[in-house]
């Protein structure tokens, strides 16, 4: 259960429930499969699985809430050929052309037949609320899925006051200040092999570099050419590393090992327990480490 991608969002305004009360809202919001002529669904479930009935995992402070999406697969190109062959019929059968408003009606016909055949995938994406810091933290790879989960919960409470995440000051030019050489990395910081760097200019022109050094002259030649740093690798202490972009997604996150050896040996008694003391070192690791990776930037720009 440990997240792997971060996207944050601030709250303008902490909601306040009780458990009792939130999962009674969230249980409205159940997920349920798809209809027959529902192209997804989404709802929440339980973020433990199979190890708990419960909408919600309360510990340390931290709310975690696990959303299900169900999806219908039905390729564009699977209802193209169904129209193709239809059409194909009709002109040889009628010895005439078919219009495109009869291929266009065809094409919906089509969607609608074999939608209820088409195979399903279902997917979890958690968020997690930390009160105190007023954050929301959701796992995922995008801002337009998180955004989605995101709306979910405020459908499901009726209003949510959050918004997305941003610094006093730039994230690209920090990036850019420590690469040139022109600001000092801090010293809990220590800076990793991978960067991309882009052009300002209308060419938009990108290099990415991977297993590099990134103190080199290579990249120093770029950043005078004009480029900055819109993405960087990063190892925060030695408890955690990341790649982190100037839209302030972070990416393949990967906690140390030994934070998740004290969880399993925190948890040793059953799966139950290890999920709680994973999610409890977890949310404490991130509420210390969000707001102080945000400081590196001026902090959280809360006139926006």
């Amino acid at each position: 259960m440990w997240f792997r991608n971060l996207v944050a969002f601030y709250f303008e305004e902490v909601p306040e429930y009780t458990q009792e009360i939130l999962e009674a809202k969230l249980a409205e919001r159940e997920f349920a499969p798809c209809g027959s002529q529902e192209p997804f669904s989404l709802g929440w479930t339980s973020p433990m699985g199979r190890l708990s009935d419960q909408f919600s995992h309360w510990g340390s402070g931290a709310i975690l809430l696990a959303a299900k999406r169900e999806e219908r697969l039905l390729p564009a190109s699977v209802v193209k050929e169904a129209v193709m062959d239809k059409v194909a019929l009709i002109e040889a059968e009628h010895e005439r052309r078919v219009t495109r408003k009869e291929r266009v009606d065809m094409r919906d016909e089509m969607t609608f037949e074999l939608m209820p055949k088409a195979f399903t995938r279902s997917s979890l994406m958690n968020g997690m609320i930390l009160p105190e810091q007023k954050l929301l933290i959701i796992d995922s790879t995008s801002w337009k899925k998180a955004e989605e989960w995101v709306s979910l919960l405020r459908e499901t409470l009726g209003s949510l006051a959050v918004r997305p995440v941003e610094m006093t000051e730039s994230v690209s030019g920090v990036f850019t200040g420590w690469l040139g050489g022109t600001a000092a990395v801090p010293s809990f910081i220590e800076i990793g092999d991978e960067c991309e760097l882009r052009s300002t200019e209308e060419t938009a022109a990108v290099v990415r570099c991977r297993h590099q050094d990134l103190g080199s002259e290579e990249i120093a030649t770029h950043i005078k050419a004009g480029k900055v740093v819109v993405k960087l690798s990063m190892h925060w202490g030695e408890s955690m590393s990341f790649v982190l972009s100037d839209t302030l997604e972070v990416k393949r996150l990967q906690f140390s090992d030994t934070l998740i050896e004290q969880a399993s040996d925190d948890g040793a008694s059953d799966a139950a327990a290890e999920f709680d003391a994973s999610f409890t070192l977890m949310s404490l690791e991130l509420a210390r480490f969000l707001p102080a990776l945000w400081d590196l930037f001026g902090g959280i720009d809360e006139t926006v």
